[in-house]
């Protein structure tokens, strides 16, 4: 058997003590950090299904209903749940606009908002509020 000074062997206890205090802390910046990028994932997503509502809303003749089903499709496949999601066309609910009425040449921009809770691994008494992303084009 080896010999090993008394200070190496009394140190494992303070190992623990020490690992005990600081392993929560580093677990919940690295959680922190993981739903940071999650929700700046997230804000992007909703900026492509803005984008494609907005492209699907300057092709002529277009209804309010088929760019919110654009929108609700790509978020339903992305993991999103597109039924929590607020879409908004200039502003306006998209239940109260007729995007088959606006003349040419108009912009047309595209809200899509989802709330926190729904798209967070975290629990959401700490987390309230609302992602958004936002697209515009201009109507041909």
């Amino acid at each position: 058997m080896r010999y090993q000074p008394p200070s190496v062997r009394t140190r494992w206890g303070a190992t623990v003590v020490e690992f005990a205090l600081v392993a929560p802390i580093f677990f919940f910046v690295v959680l922190g950090i993981v739903e940071i990028g999650r929700g700046c994932m997230v804000q992007e997503l909703l900026t492509e299904a803005a984008r494609r509502g907005a492209r699907t809303g300057v092709i002529e003749g277009t209804s309010s209903a088929t760019i919110k089903q654009t929108v609700t499709d790509y978020l339903t496949t992305v993991g999103i749940n597109g039924e929590t999601a607020g879409v908004s066309v200039n502003d306006a609910p998209i239940d109260s606009v007729d995007a088959q009425a606006m003349p040419a040449y108009t912009e047309i921009t595209v809200v899509v908002t989802v709330p926190v809770s729904s798209c967070t691994w975290v629990p959401t008494l700490f987390l309230r509020g609302t992602i958004s992303g936002q697209y515009t084009m201009r109507r041909e």
